[in-house]
C-alpha cells in the first residue's frame, strides 16, 4: 500500500513538473518535466512504475504517429533507405569501438561495457547482458542515461536550428468513436507485435497498423493534446524511475568515466547527421532525430513536437533498434568473448 501511495504522489508531482515545463514552452515539456521530477524523487526513495503504464504511453504515441502518416509516406522513405541503414550500422560500430574505452575509464568489465554501449532498447540490452553474465543494472543505467541526455538536449537543439517548426499548440483532437477505434486497433497491434518479437513493439506495431489505415483513407482521427500529455508523463515516469540511489552509489567510477563517452557517442552521431544532410540534401531535423541514440517513442514524440516527419524518424529509430538487438549477440561472440578469460565466457 505504501508503494502505491508513493507512486500516486510521484505521478502527481511528475504531472506538475510537466505542466510547469509546458508553461515555460520547453519542447517535449510533459516528458522532460515529469522525467526530471521523477529522477530527483527516485534518488531519495525507490519508485516502481507499473509496466502497463509505460506500455500504455508507448501505444498512445505509436497510435498518434500512425494516424499522422499520409499516403505518400513510402515515397518519402525511399530516398532515406541507404542513410537509414548506414546510420544504424555506424551507430552500432561506434558503440563497439567505444566499449573498451568505457571499460578502462569506468573500471567496468569489458562485457558490461559492450552491452552498455550498443545502442538498442534498454530492456533488451539489459536482458541480453544478464544472459551473458554482465552487470544488467549497470547496462540499464547507461542506456537510460543515453536516452535521457538525448531527450533533454536534442529538442532544444532542433528548435534552436529551426525555431519556426515548433508546434506546441497544434489543433486538438476529438474524443469520438474514430479515436476509440484507433486506440483499440493500436492496443491489439501492440500485443500482437510483442508476441511476434517485434522490437519496441508497443510503439512500433500500433504505428504500423494505424499508418496502414490512415494512409489508405480507412480511418481518420487525431489524438487530443491531453492524451499525448498523459503519454509523455508515463514515459517520463518510467525513465526517471530507473535512477535509483543504490545503483548510482554502486557505480560512481563507472558513471564518472562513462558519462563523457555516452555524450561523445551522441555528439558523433549528431555530427554524422549534419554531414549526411550536407552530402544527400535530406532534411537536417529528421536526420538529427533519426541518427540520435534516443528511444523510439521519445524520438517520434520529439518529431511530432517540432512538426517534423515522425514516420521517417521512426524508420531510422526502428532500424537501429532492430539491428542493435540482432547484432549485439554475434558482435559479442565474435569480438568480445575471445578477449575474455576462458572461464568467464
Amino acid at each position: 500500500m505504501q508503494m502505491k501511495i508513493r507512486f500516486c504522489l510521484t505521478a502527481l508531482l511528475a504531472g506538475g513538473g510537466g505542466w510547469l515545463a509546458q508553461q515555460a514552452n520547453i519542447p517535449l515539456a510533459w516528458l522532460i518535466g515529469s522525467l526530471l521530477v521523477t529522477m530527483l524523487l527516485g534518488l531519495r526513495f525507490p519508485i516502481t512504475v507499473p509496466r502497463k503504464l509505460y506500455r500504455s504511453g508507448q501505444i498512445i504515441v505509436g497510435t498518434a504517429v500512425g494516424l499522422s502518416v499520409p499516403p505518400e509516406v513510402v515515397d518519402r522513405i525511399g530516398p532515406h533507405v541507404p542513410t537509414i541503414l548506414a546510420g544504424a550500422l555506424i551507430s552500432i560500430a561506434v558503440g563497439r569501438l567505444l566499449a573498451p574505452v568505457v571499460a578502462r575509464a569506468g573500471k567496468l568489465d569489458l562485457r558490461t561495457a559492450f552491452f552498455a554501449m550498443v545502442p538498442a532498447g534498454i530492456s533488451e540490452m539489459a536482458d541480453l547482458a544478464a544472459r551473458h553474465g554482465a552487470d544488467a543494472g549497470a547496462v540499464a543505467l547507461f542506456h537510460t542515461l543515453r536516452v535521457c541526455f538525448i531527450v533533454l538536449l536534442l529538442p532544444t537543439l532542433i528548435v534552436s536550428l529551426s525555431p519556426t517548426t515548433l508546434d506546441l499548440h497544434s489543433t486538438d483532437g476529438s474524443w469520438d468513436r474514430y479515436l476509440l477505434i484507433a486506440l483499440l486497433t493500436g492496443l491489439a497491434a501492440a500485443y500482437a507485435g510483442n508476441r511476434l518479437g517485434l522490437p519496441s513493439a508497443f510503439v512500433v506495431a500500433p504505428m504500423i497498423a494505424l499508418a496502414l489505415l490512415s494512409a489508405s483513407g480507412v480511418l481518420a482521427a487525431r489524438e487530443p493534446a491531453i492524451l499525448l500529455a498523459v503519454a509523455q508523463i508515463a514515459l517520463g515516469l518510467s525513465l526517471g524511475a530507473r535512477f535509483r540511489a543504490d545503483t548510482l552509489k554502486r557505480l560512481p567510477r563507472a558513471l564518472a568515466g562513462g558519462i563523457p563517452i555516452i555524450l561523445l557517442h551522441g555528439a558523433l552521431m549528431l555530427g554524422l547527421a549534419v554531414l549526411a544532410a550536407e552530402m544527400t540534401g535530406l532534411a537536417l531535423p529528421e536526420l538529427l532525430m533519426g541518427f540520435a541514440t534516443g528511444g523510439t517513442a521519445e524520438m517520434v514524440l520529439t518529431a511530432q513536437i517540432v512538426a517534423a516527419d515522425a514516420a521517417l524518424v521512426a524508420a531510422y529509430q526502428v532500424t537501429r533498434g532492430l539491428l542493435g538487438n540482432l547484432l549485439a549477440g554475434p558482435l559479442y561472440r565474435w569480438t568480445i568473448l575471445p578477449r575474455l578469460p576462458k572461464n568467464k565466457g
